[in-house]
């Protein structure tokens, strides 16, 4: 069923973009100009997405990237392509910079249940199961009310459950995959690996990811501002964390 549920997904996001760029070109036709940076947006996006099918996960990366670095005119669409980022950051063994990419896209888009799914399955995997088990709440909270929902909604409540009974044991954080390194990794490794995560995660550089491009309120941006520092400065203190574990052996498990 979570194999269905994908293919719904990318039906609709292939469909989102193709009716976004007909309506580029549409207006191009009345205007007698077409929007490079709209049009170069999808080109990186779509080209992500074809590398991301054919397994080169670095490129997706660096396709979804450039496609986040045009002006991004809708933040619904923005938040898919922070999500998709995740999934090639998550292929890559990247952790970390997955789910702060899940947590940008959940920013920009509070009802965008793939991102919080993703999210919830990348804390399961750093083994936060109190994290994780606050993202599937919100799951089942949403999948409640929708009718067509309801195989998913028994999926995320067994998985819920799961979570919440391995919260009780006090698992301590997979440490080494929150930094990206392996078990065996030294200690210049482990500090090389931290200061580049802190680097990349540190909260003041946050906000910087989502620049407001649409004609939303002042109070939606200043939530989404707010969502995206609390977000942040939550997953730098998990990464300090990690570091100050694994750069202690006296702490290591």
């Amino acid at each position: 069923m979570k194999f269905t549920s994908r293919m719904k997904m990318a039906r609709f996001q292939t469909l989102w973009i193709q009716m976004r760029k007909n309506q580029l070109l549409a207006e191009s036709h009345k205007t007698g100009q077409t929007s490079g940076t709209k049009m170069t947006f999808y080109a990186f996006f779509e080209t992500g997405n074809e590398a991301y099918k054919s397994g080169r996960y670095t490129e997706a990366v660096e396709n979804y990237t450039s496609a986040l670095s045009c002006s991004v005119e809708s933040r619904p669409f923005a938040a898919i392509c922070f999500c998709n980022r995740a999934a090639a950051y998550r292929a890559l063994g990247q952790i970390s910079d997955a789910i702060a990419d899940c947590s940008l896209a959940i920013a920009l888009d509070p009802s965008y249940l793939k991102a919080i799914s993703r999210r919830a399955n990348l804390y399961e995997m750093i083994r936060d199961y109190g994290e994780a088990a606050k993202d599937l709440r919100r799951l089942v909270s949403s999948l409640t009310s929708q009718m067509d929902k309801a195989n998913e909604l028994r999926q995320t409540q067994l998985q819920l459950y799961k979570i919440e009974e391995e919260s009780k044991k006090e698992i301590p954080l997979n440490m080494y995959l929150i930094l990206g390194v392996e078990s065996t990794a030294a200690a210049s490794e482990v500090k090389k690996a931290y200061r580049k995560a802190a680097l990349k995660h540190h909260p003041d550089k946050a906000a910087l990811l989502v620049s407001r491009s649409d004609n939303g309120d002042d109070g939606l941006w200043k939530e989404i501002s707010e969502n995206v520092r609390r977000d942040a400065d939550r997953l730098f203190k998990m990464i300090g964390e990690a570091y100050a574990v694994l750069s202690n052996p006296s702490k290591v498990i």
